[in-house]
């Protein structure tokens, strides 16, 4: 664990490099020093739709906000939001969950310092992409994404929320539910050094350093930053301190007067405490609190010795874009995402804490038993009256390529594209004695079957080093996507849009064992598909338009659908979400408005059979709903807004709400700016929900109020925020365990918290 005299020292020996560095760089450039303001992006397109939805003073001052340019629900969220109002330690989801149809309950560990997720129209993580400057990124198995594993809040310069698929030159396996789009902050032309340095709740403390190099004429006017960020905090949760450190940096060089050259890298490491079977039980948050998660007892579970993540992320990339013959230009971007993590943790936290200690009650769940011609056979864990543990180990490298030819044709743009990906994973998770060290193999898992008949295990391994491992592969996927659409400006109020997409994913594994069915896997599956799209926007005026698109999303079977007995058999087509969705976008000089309403059919839903025999599609689903958001700014620098969502996702059959979809969604608040003082309070409500699809468990709404004050004078600003005023524990989740209720799992919203930020340019 970090000490206290480590954590000032390693702050004190950072800020001093870099006001070092900042020094150096002030002489070489030979350029007095003046303050930049990182509040864009260099992406021409991306400013192009911020620009336009910012038209008007209550858009351009609202958190949230559409354009009156789009073709389908959209909500766009800019930098300076995120500067006066969102934690500094924050990361994209925080900075989501203000847009409609978007909930979060946040990390309960404290904001950026644990993982969190976002619902969108209650589509859970997984179901829809998350990009950064246009690269879908997220997991190898699935495509689910680790909010605080790659893009903290200092490194986005606006977040754009898709409601719906998406163009078709939106890539990614799953826009079944929608896109979360990041960019990156503007490279700015003058040079410039910004400091901020944040101290909060649960001693926590970030740092951050951005050096703008501003356009150096010696060498063609390149130009680039280096963001530079720590941070620490002991957690909101017992014994459960973080730790993280992030380098990010974007160059680019204008090669001539219409081709530039872009290349953007990040690093980002975290080390954490953290049980990878999070959450507390009833008897736990009686015994100690709601923030209960580890303890400091080596003879329990719970030890927070036991448990700890290490994470380091890799993401870069490089742009080459400029004009070709005949009026076309190319956009090509060639990009790397590596990701490894190290997952050391105590097998069951339930049984620990709060219920019996006992050895028996720590071990009670390793029966392992596996039914071989009639007859039982298991194996039981080596010494079972010591704490048991796993490591579980993430590794993977995602190489892809995006080419984008676009021509304008005066009376229409036509966009096209190819998007190339592959990806190689390592995956395991190995058992261990946690009493003994994790180096200390367990064998305790079931033997690995040989030969089926049918789905009847017919023949075993006799090889018992298999008996440590949970699961042991390796994977790799190829996926292409071609598409193009046209955008027709018909008339100067009318554009239409068709476009269509076509889809081909090759995934394989190679196994020594997997997890369930617990058998070797040699197998590959391939799936394509085709996807049409078409949007109207119409003008009714310069400040008034209508809207409405059809579009297919899909999503790709994952890695689950190799995990049967007999993969050769799958029938498992991709998932299909056809859309149909409305809406309007109005903006004055003091408000802003835009409502949808949409309808969502969900077809060919994945799963394996009953018996785990193959992999299939099982079913359907229906989703429909109405969003909106509205703000007035007035004269004085006061912006109202409201914004909400009405959010129905059933099955199909039993007509019931998806478990983990919410009902509603509300947000409202106040910002100020004027003069040398900004601020916010805002207010979310994330509605009732499900932990369940048969709707008996039933989860109520919970809601957070934020507050956040900035005062700014000459170079200095000071920002002080409260996260969740009101100090509201209600609970966000529960996770239901199969032997017994009491080990059901409950997760909680993090308790009112603070942070003090002192932002310095120079």
């Amino acid at each position: 664990m970090y000490t206290n005299l480590r954590h000032r020292t390693l702050r004190t020996a950072f800020l001093t490099t870099t006001l070092l560095a900042t020094a150096m760089g002030a002489h070489a450039y030979a350029q007095e020093a003046k303050p930049q303001d990182n509040t864009d992006v260099s992406d021409e397109q991306v400013k192009t739709v911020i620009i336009r939805a910012e038209r008007s003073r209550a858009a351009a001052t609202s958190p949230s906000k559409a354009s009156l340019d789009q073709g389908e629900p959209q909500s766009i969220v800019s930098r300076p939001f995120i500067e006066t109002s969102t934690p500094e330690t924050g990361d994209f989801t925080t900075i989501a969950n203000i847009t409609p149809s978007a909930a979060s309950a946040g990390s309960n560990n404290g904001p950026g310092f644990g993982e969190s997720k976002v619902t969108l129209r209650g589509f859970k993580d997984g179901n829809y992409n998350v990009t950064f400057e246009g690269i879908p990124w997220g997991d190898s198995n699935n495509p689910t994404h680790h909010s605080n594993s790659f893009f903290p809040a200092s490194t986005v310069g606006a977040v754009i929320v898709d409601r719906g698929p998406g163009s078709v030159g939106d890539i990614g396996q799953a826009n079944y539910g929608g896109n979360i789009k990041m960019f990156s902050n503007k490279v700015a032309d003058d040079f410039g050094v910004t400091l901020r340095e944040t101290v909060g709740s649960w001693n926590s403390w970030q740092s951050v350093a951005v050096v703008q190099t501003g356009k150096i004429k010696a060498l063609h006017d390149l130009a680039g930053f280096v963001n530079i960020q720590m941070n620490g905090s002991d957690g909101a949760q017992t014994y459960s301190s973080m730790h993280s450190g992030n380098a990010t940096t974007k160059w680019t060089l204008p090669i001539s007067e219409t081709w530039n050259f872009t290349v953007f890298a990040m690093y980002n490491a975290n080390l954490w405490h953290v049980s990878d079977n999070p959450g507390s039980t009833q008897a736990q948050t009686a015994l100690y609190c709601k923030d209960f998660a580890l303890s400091n007892d080596p003879t329990k579970a719970t030890y927070y010795g036991y448990n700890q993540f290490n994470k380091h992320t890799v993401f870069s990339y490089a742009k080459l874009g400029g004009d070709l013959p005949a009026g076309f230009k190319l956009e090509n971007t060639t990009y790397n995402i590596y990701y490894d993590n190290t997952t050391n943790t105590a097998t069951n936290l339930s049984s620990a804490d709060g219920i019996n200690n006992s050895a028996a009650a720590i071990g009670a769940y390793v029966t392992n038993s596996l039914t071989v011609n009639g007859v039982a056979t298991k194996n039981k864990p080596s010494n079972p009256n010591d704490i048991l543990g796993y490591e579980k180990k993430n590794h993977y490298m995602t190489l892809g390529n995006i080419t984008r030819v676009n021509r304008d044709f005066g009376f229409g743009v036509l966009h096209t594209g190819l998007w190339l990906e592959t990806s190689s994973t390592n995956r395991h998770t190995y058992d261990y004695d946690a009493t003994l060290g994790r180096t200390v193999f367990d064998y305790r898992e079931k033997p690995v079957c040989l030969v089926y008949n049918g789905v009847t295990c017919k023949t075993t391994s006799t090889d018992a080093l298999l008996n440590y491992k949970s699961y042991e592969e390796r994977s790799s996927w190829w996926q292409v996507q071609t598409f193009a659409d046209f955008e027709w400006h018909v008339t100067d109020a009318l554009t239409i849009t068709p476009g269509i997409k076509a889809v081909s994913m090759k995934r394989n594994v190679n196994a020594d064992v997997i997890k369930s069915p617990r058998m070797a896997q040699n197998a590959g599956n391939k799936n394509t598909k085709t996807l049409s799209n078409l949007s109207v926007n119409y003008k009714l005026a310069k400040n008034w338009s209508v809207y409405g698109q059809f579009a297919e999303g899909m999503y790709m079977p994952d890695i689950a659908a190799l995990y049967v007995i007999n993969a050769a058999s799958n029938s498992a087509s991709p998932s299909l979400s056809t859309n149909y969705q409305l809406g309007t976008v109005y903006q004055s000089h003091h408000v802003a408005v835009d409502v949808d309403v949409y309808r969502i059919d969900l077809t060919n839903l994945l799963a394996a059979d009953s018996a785990q025999n193959t992999y299939i599609n099982i079913g359907k689903a229906k989703a429909s709903g109405l969003e909106g958001q509205v703000s007035y700014a007035f004269d004085n620098g006061v912006t109202l807004f409201a914004n909400g969502s009405s959010n129905r996702y059933i099955d199909a059959v039993t007509r019931l709400q998806v478990s983990g979809a919410p009902l509603t969604t509300t947000g409202l608040g106040a910002l100020y700016h004027r003069g040398q003082w900004s601020g916010s309070l805002l207010y979310k409500q994330v509605g009732k929900q499900y932990a369940d699809n048969a709707q008996a468990v039933p989860i109520n709404a919970f809601d957070t109020v934020d507050l956040s004050v900035n005062y700014e004078f000459g170079r200095y600003r000071i920002k002080a925020q409260i996260n969740n005023l009101m100090d509201n524990r209600d609970l966000t989740g529960l996770k239901t365990d199969k032997t017994s209720a009491l080990l059901n799992t409950y997760t909680y919203l993090v308790g009112r918290n603070a942070q003090l930020t002192l932002i310095a340019k120079f």
